[in-house]
């Protein structure tokens, strides 16, 4: 768990800087740098998995006949496929190292996002108490195509804006322990002034919902609901398309991947699992992730082409050398 924390934090902050010091505040050219970083480290083990799957691939005729011959004998079974495994220098579980990777990847970055999200809903809320159209101007940078407010969800039932229910609502009641207020403790101050926390000697929480904490809240957040009067915060498109590229990437990887009973109910679950995992959470969490969870599924579609590609004449080389 403290390493997912670290690992979360480290995502986070990588992506904090290069918002504040590279892209000059641009969301979305941030999300592009990172997806290519992160992928342009993953591609490597990405490029390993490949090979070890191509070598799986060239020796599964033999397999499939040492599982007909000992089909009775599961030891014997096991004791053969392990033996042409180790001598043609094939790992089971090579080509399970992009799902390995990706999984924790797409948690992880879950868990950044939101507390990027977090941390740009307080600097809007101060900006705004300081000054309305400095707040405005930053809350329009948080536009992005058909999405209104990238820190909000491309949903179709999403407000532009959090509600005050959504922003003192349970899954915020951290919010004070954000990384920007140990950092800014005048900001810390400004929200116990503006009465969203309660401050109990050092330590400080999220003040309880009340008509009059949702009309000073309803206020201060109105010029930038305004912009947006009567539309929702999107068109459900950026988790169709994370569903969507999700697939095909996952579809492209498993294409080239040995076929076996063994594997095929897995290779099959695998293929309708992590799109219908990427719809739902980004139909859920905010837009940016969903934008960055897209990206990074073109990309790595991409560098799988050119990988299989770069591949397909040394498949058949290996294939013809190994079944001489």
């Amino acid at each position: 768990m403290q390493g997912d924390f670290f690992i979360t934090q480290w995502a986070f902050l990588g992506m904090r800087w290069l918002y504040e010091t590279l892209t000059n505040q641009s969301i979305v050219l941030t999300i592009i740098i990172a997806t290519l970083i992160i992928r342009s480290l993953t591609v490597f083990g990405d490029i390993r998995s490949r090979k070890s799957s191509m070598k799986m691939a060239s020796i599964q005729p033999q397999l499939d006949k040492i599982r007909k011959k000992y089909e009775k004998d599961p030891q014997r079974l096991n004791t053969e496929q392990q033996k042409i495994m180790r001598e043609n220098g094939v790992s089971m579980f090579g080509g399970c190292l992009p799902m390995l990777i990706t999984m924790p990847l797409f948690f992880i970055f879950i868990a950044a996002f939101r507390q990027w999200g977090n941390e740009m809903m307080v600097r809007l809320i101060i900006t705004l108490d300081d000054n309305k159209d400095k707040g405005i101007e930053l809350f329009q940078s948080f536009k992005f195509f058909w999405v209104n407010n990238l820190w909000m969800p491309d949903n179709g039932f999403s407000p532009v804006i959090a509600t005050a229910k959504e922003f003192f609502g349970k899954t915020n009641e951290t919010l004070p322990k954000l990384l920007y207020f140990q950092e800014h403790p005048e900001a810390l101050q400004k929200f116990v002034d503006l009465g969203f926390f309660v401050q109990n000697g050092d330590t400080y929480s999220l003040a309880t919902l009340t008509d009059d904490l949702t009309t000073r809240y309803t206020a201060l957040m109105a010029p930038c609901a305004d912009l947006y009067g009567g539309y929702n915060n999107g068109w459900f498109i950026f988790p169709v398309l994370a569903g969507a590229t999700t697939y095909l990437s996952t579809w492209i990887m498993q294409k080239n991947q040995p076929k076996s009973d063994a594997t095929a109910q897995t290779n099959k679950m695998m293929n309708w699992l992590m799109p219908a995992m990427s719809f739902f959470f980004c139909l859920q969490y905010n837009a940016s992730f969903a934008v960055y969870w897209t990206f990074s599924n073109i990309f790595s579609l991409g560098t799988s082409l050119l990988i299989n590609r770069s591949f397909a004449k040394q498949k058949a080389e290996l294939t013809e050398v190994i079944t001489k």
